[in-house]
């Protein structure tokens, strides 16, 4: 820290080459793979051999769902809105205490009329109730099945911006028949299915947390 103040001031107070200096270091890089030779030497990461997983604030997970299922309205500025069903980002919320987006609260949305030093990152089971009972969550998932063509491999191109494993690919064609099969009878039967396994995806801890 000493060495970072004495660095902001040579270099006249700029920010954005601290910032710079920060994000291109090779603690900030790390990667948040295990390594059990270095954890049991630093059990608790003291000396930030590996990055720690953190989940992302409600916005960043409201807008990660949007962006995934192509269903986000990039438009900027203008005035906000009270609409939880609005497709544009979540920094265009309306703050009214007596409405808040259920979506932003069961996330930790921090109280907008005191400052917040620190915002908190809770695990309880409201968030895990949303994701799988939400309407919202349910058109999102419904949206990425369409959007990927209705192709596995894209679903997790799209969700995870990686390829699936071999095992994962097996996993999921498993879980597609068997639910397939629940939807018999069904002129969509197969869509639901899929629907079915985006909306395990987008409830994933790999969509919610910074790897």
């Amino acid at each position: 820290l000493d060495w970072l103040a004495a660095d902001l001031i040579r270099n006249g107070w700029s920010l954005k080459r601290l910032h710079k200096n920060l994000m291109m270091s090779a603690v900030y890089q790390q990667a948040s793979s295990f390594n059990e030779t270095d954890a049991a030497k630093d059990p608790e990461n003291h000396l930030l051999w590996r990055f720690t997983s953190r989940r992302l604030e409600g916005e960043a997970i409201r807008d990660s769902l949007l962006a995934v299922s192509g269903t986000l309205d990039p438009a900027m500025y203008g005035p906000g809105s009270l609409d939880e069903t609005m497709r544009r980002r979540s920094v265009y919320f309306t703050v009214k205490r007596s409405k808040l987006p259920n979506s932003m609260i069961v996330f930790d949305w921090p109280e907008h009329i005191v400052s917040i030093g620190s915002r908190p990152a809770t695990t309880v089971a409201p968030q895990s109730l949303y994701l799988m009972n939400s309407p919202e969550v349910r058109q999102y998932a419904d949206a990425l099945a369409k959007r990927s063509g209705e192709i596995v491999a894209t679903v997790y191109t799209l969700a995870f911006s990686r390829e699936a494993t071999a095992a994962e690919r097996d996993s999921a064609a498993a879980f597609l028949k068997e639910q397939t099969a629940y939807y018999e009878g069904k002129p969509d039967a197969a869509h639901r299915a899929l629907t079915d396994f985006c909306q395990a995806l987008l409830g994933s801890n790999e969509f919610l947390y910074l790897p």
